[in-house]
Formats: structure tokens, sequence, C-alpha cells
């Protein structure tokens, strides 16, 4: 089966590896949030492209992740700039209350995940732009405008381009896929990252 990521997490024992596999195209859902939510838990992962850190809210009777973003310089730094990103939430390290979705995403016995939720806070043009970035391949990548182009708003780059910056959530909703029509590779966990995920995508497609 051609596969989206392989992700490597740790387990909270430090003692056993599992391999987790994303199919193509992960069914994702996007749950719409009305206000920025008063509580968000969140945990840390370590996987094959790093440590990150990811963030969940109760969403319409069910937990979605609402942030996932890499680690670059530690734990703390992460978690401030997190809180300034969103700063009405109060946020809580909750090892426990993410390890289901944990298990979900990095740690299953399957190869089939259902369905992933993530909660989104944002304009209906925000949320048609995410929308776009999954419906990119893996191996698959387009600049601003040709994402505008598949949007049918082929004048809107530079609202494409903002809501591509304002996307919460690494890795599922892929803004790493969109590059430059230079070439350039920026990313806001660095160029480099961005392009080690590029060459993995294509290297399984």
């Amino acid at each position: 089966m051609v596969t989206l990521f392989r992700f490597i997490y740790e387990l909270r024992t430090n003692k056993l590896l599992k391999v987790m596999w994303f199919q193509d195209k992960p069914r994702i859902r996007l749950i719409p949030l009305p206000n920025p939510p008063e509580d968000v838990r969140f945990s840390f992962l370590n996987t094959k492209f790093g440590r990150m850190i990811m963030g969940t809210v109760q969403a319409k009777k069910e937990v979605a992740i609402c942030f996932l973003y890499f680690v670059v310089k530690s734990d703390d730094e992460t978690q401030d700039e997190v809180q300034k990103r969103w700063p009405k939430s109060q946020l809580r390290r909750d090892d426990d209350a993410n390890q289901e979705l944990t298990d979900k995403l990095f740690g299953g016995e399957k190869e089939n995940v259902n369905e992933i939720p993530i909660a989104v806070l944002g304009t209906d043009f925000q949320k048609d732009v995410w929308t776009a970035l999954i419906d990119l391949k893996s191996g698959q990548s387009c600049t601003y405008s040709q994402l505008a182009e598949r949007m049918d708003r082929p004048k809107a780059v530079r609202a494409v381009a903002s809501a591509v910056a304002k996307n919460e959530v690494a890795i599922l909703i892929p803004c790493h896929r969109i590059v430059s029509q230079n070439g350039c590779s920026k990313y806001h966990w660095g160029g480099a990252l961005k392009q080690q995920l590029l060459d993995y995508e294509k290297s399984i497609k």
C-alpha cells in the first residue's frame, strides 16, 4: 500500500518503538470552532521527523487535534510559542488524555486508521484553503498561485498565502507541499525540514 508518512514515536516507557503507516490519502475531517477553546490539552511526541507538540480539544463530543507543531529548540520555548498563538486558551499538559489519539495516529497495529478529526479556527475562506491543502496528494507540490487556481480563485494568491501561513496542524494539513515559484523551500520550522518531508514523500510515491 502506498503510504503518506511513516512515523516512529517513543512510548512513555522509552523502551518500545512502534511504526505507524498513514494511508496515501488519510481521511481528515475539519471541525469548525466557533470560538477559541478555553481548555486545550497537549502532549509531546517523538516522530520520524523530529519532536512535535500536539494539542487537542473537545469538539462536538469528540476529541480533535487543534495544533501540531515541530519542536525546533526546546519544549519550553515551543510551549511558549503555542501560548502566544492561542492566547485565549488555557494549555494543560495531559499525556493520558491524548494517549488514545496518539495511539490512533502513531501507534496503531492496523494500517488503516479511522477518520482524523481536526478542529480549526478560521474564516470560511481559510477553511477552503486548508481543505485544498488536504486534497494535495503525497509527493505532490504546488505554488501559491497554483493552489489559488485549484480553488478557482486565481486572483486571491495573497489571501491564499496568508491562510496557508495560519495553518495550525503540520503534516496532516500539509502546508509543506507549497513551494515558491523560484523553488525556495521556506517553512516555519526550517527549509531543511520541509525539503526532508518533500523528499520522503517522493521516495514513497
